[in-house]
């Protein structure tokens, strides 16, 4: 049971917050304890003004004025009384390094965005089919080399089978793209396949697919960079030697233009997509009528659902629809024309096969032929922008179901996903530099994860028409059942044929990317369920032993004892040393003081610190065992990073050490030093001439 409490937002909309009802008992009984606390405190804040709206008196007796000092002159905006909103000027960076840190990254990625601003980042269909059409459009670039490739291997009569085995991939092509138009529909708020299968088969198919997809989106960025590089290479001999350099050279590129937003991404993006459909389509054209009248050219060769505007679903479904149409025309296109012209593969896909296409329709080294050749290097590099899309959201999703770390759940300064980008970029880098930007090598571990991804998201729709027999759901149920029927066949013989072949590194890597997940679960659920509270909750209850270590009776000790003293009237000064001349001379200090703290010093043979005074602690607290200990630490904050190599950090070190004891409150009273300007000697002529 939960109960709903209507609450006024601080932009002046209304929303409703929804509490169990277990926390809002525990919260009211609280509340009792408080009211009926010993301790009457007054709501009002004498000289305070929470909202920061305060009017100030200024002036001498004669010329006195009132001065209204605002919340946006302090960096925060009045929304509402009790709501502030933090402006720019409150959030950003202090302090000269951390100042040019933000310059530079500003000048990267742009400046911070606010997250109201998180609406207006959504796609249009034509943007978004730029962004996430672009790995899908650009296999059409790869897949009928590949598919001659593997045939050539069995020799050159089995070249002729291309023409079937391109029925196959299409009709496959069309299956997918009509099964996720019922996922689209039926998960209009985003349905991939972690959120389907972990709906509709258990949190362990969801797992299962998530892992999948991982693997999937690291090796998309890396077969598409690596595509990319051999087109590149056909025309730049610098970019073939240095395939490694090229590929994570593409990537970090690529990384950077998604820091700075899905939207802006989407912009910078947009161009090659649509430049590569029309030069393909372009050059399909010509090299028909070419076949047809016989006139074909010699061929030289020169050297994401939510990411959408309103309404999703529908717009992602349109968008589905074009996508698929436009790669079945292409893929198609591409291997007739191939196979009429007798097109094959070429040692290490020097010239690809679209290069040689394009040479047989404009002419080896005509403008045409180049135009084609760009487009199709520019679309398989941007081809890996669907996973830095796609990858991101999917961490958000596992994070927000506590199955990856939460860090990846929040957004960066751009409204993007930006440690899900990172770590996709880092791992594709790896990935590239240990199979040396190999496409061959790449491409049998490349077909796992999507296929095993796609039949559980179609046994995940197939189980939930079954479930649930929505209207229209004998109809969903037979496209989604021949979806996975298609998508499972496919990989249980791309996971045998390959396995040896590089395959089994997927097969090995999923299961252990589902341990780790339900590793991080794990430990979320012991923090949830075994949090203990280590302190009173009520006022009333909270009873406090305060111990002072000091190291001499100055200013910086007297005060953290000051402090100590305003917190309780139990208060021990420790002093650790081994030196008696000092411990002689701070027990005359103390008396000359007053002795208004007892003082107590632990001599140390051992010239140690920490462990004497923890093993005193240990004897407090066994002592007052139902007072609350509060260690006051009084520390020097360092100015300057080599500071801390001219001090021994005996406060931080107890810090670190008090971190783990249970029910110890450390305060730390720091303690600064002062600027002094240094006033540099300015010589004279006249002085010098004095002198002389």
């Amino acid at each position: 049971m939960t109960e709903t409490v209507p609450e006024q937002l601080g932009n002046g909309t209304r929303a409703e917050a929804v509490i169990p009802d277990g926390e809002a008992e525990t919260l009211r009984r609280a509340g009792r304890k408080w009211a009926a606390t010993r301790q009457i405190v007054s709501d009002e804040l004498p000289g305070i003004d929470p909202d920061l709206e305060k009017v100030e008196t200024r002036g001498s007796q004669r010329d006195r004025y009132v001065r209204i000092v605002r919340a946006r002159s302090q960096g925060f905006e009045r929304l509402a009384p009790g709501w502030l909103q933090a402006t720019r000027r409150a959030s950003a960076p202090t302090g000269r390094f951390a100042s040019a840190r933000s310059r530079i990254r500003a000048a990267l990625i742009g400046k911070p965005m606010t997250t109201r601003q998180f609406v207006h980042e959504r796609l249009t269909k034509l943007k978004a089919l730029a962004v996430l059409s672009s790995d899908p459009l650009s296999s059409v670039a790869y897949a009928t080399e590949q598919t001659l490739v593997i045939l050539a291997g069995a020799g050159v009569l089995a070249l002729n089978a291309s023409l079937p085995i391109m029925v196959a991939i299409a009709l496959l092509l069309i299956a997918v793209v009509v099964s996720y138009r019922q996922t689209i529909k039926a998960y209009p708020k985003g349905g991939g396949s972690y959120i389907v299968a972990k709906d509709n088969l258990g949190d362990r198919m969801g797992l299962i697919a998530a892992g999948a997809l991982m693997v999937d989106y690291v090796l998309t960025v890396a077969v598409s960079v690596a595509s990319g590089k051999d087109f590149i290479g056909a025309a730049i001999p610098w970019v073939a030697d240095h395939p490694v350099i090229t590929c994570v050279s593409m990537i970090g590129l690529i990384l950077l233009g998604n820091l700075r937003g899905i939207r802006e991404s989407a912009s910078i993006f947009a161009a090659p997509t649509y430049i590569f459909v029309a030069s393909i389509m372009v050059m399909l054209a010509v090299a028909f009528v070419r076949i047809a009248t016989h006139s074909v050219l010699p061929v030289h060769i020169s050297d994401g659902v939510p990411a959408f505007k309103p309404p999703e679903w529908r717009n992602a479904r349109i968008t589905l629809m074009v996508m698929g149409a436009i790669s079945v025309t292409m893929f198609v296109g591409i291997t007739v024309a191939t196979h009429i012209i007798g097109l094959h593969p070429f040692p290490n896909a020097q010239p690809p096969i679209i290069v040689q296409l394009a040479g047989a329709a404009f002419g080896g080294g005509s403008f045409g032929a180049y135009v084609v050749t760009a487009a199709t290097a520019g679309i398989l590099v941007l081809a890996a922008n669907t996973a830095f899309s796609d990858f991101p959201r999917l961490l958000f999703f596992l994070a927000r179901d506590h199955y990856a770390p939460h860090q990846f759940g929040h957004l960066g300064d751009r409204l993007a996903f930006s440690n899900g980008i990172i770590v996709l970029g880092v791992l594709a880098a790896v990935l590239v530099v240990v199979f040396g930007g190999v496409v061959d090598k790449l491409i049998p571990l490349y077909t796992i994860g999507v296929f095993l991804a796609f039949t559980l998201s179609q046994s995940g729709m197939v189980v939930r028409w079954l479930r649930r027999r929505e209207a229209g759901w004998r109809r969903g149920l037979l496209i989604n059942s021949l979806g996975a029927l298609c998508t499972g066949v496919v990989f249980v013989i791309v996971a045998s044929v390959k396995f040896f072949e590089g395959a089994f590194v997927v097969v090995g890597i999923v299961p252990m990317l589902i341990l780790l997940s339900l590793a991080v679960h794990r430990h979320y659920a012991e923090v949830e369920l075994n949090r203990v509270i280590e302190t009173p909750t009520s006022p009333d209850d909270v009873r406090l032993t305060c111990i002072v270590p000091i190291a001499d009776l100055n200013d910086v000790a007297l005060q953290s004892l000051a402090m100590a003293r305003t917190l309780s009237g139990t208060v021990i000064a420790v002093h650790v040393c081994d030196d008696d001349d000092h411990m002689a001379q701070l027990r005359a200090k103390w008396k000359i003081w007053g002795d208004h703290v007892p003082l107590i010093i632990i001599e140390s043979p051992y010239r140690t610190f920490v462990r004497p005074l923890l093993a005193y602690i240990d004897a407090i607290d066994r002592q007052r065992s139902d007072d609350t200990l509060v260690v006051v630490l009084p520390e020097l904050v360092a100015t300057r990073w080599w500071h801390h190599l001219l001090h021994n950090q005996a406060a931080l070190r107890l810090k670190a050490a008090l971190l783990f004891r249970p029910g110890t409150v450390v305060m730390d009273v720091p303690h600064h030093l002062a600027h002094i300007r240094r006033a540099r000697p300015r010589r004279r002529l006249r002085d010098d001439i004095d002198a002389l």
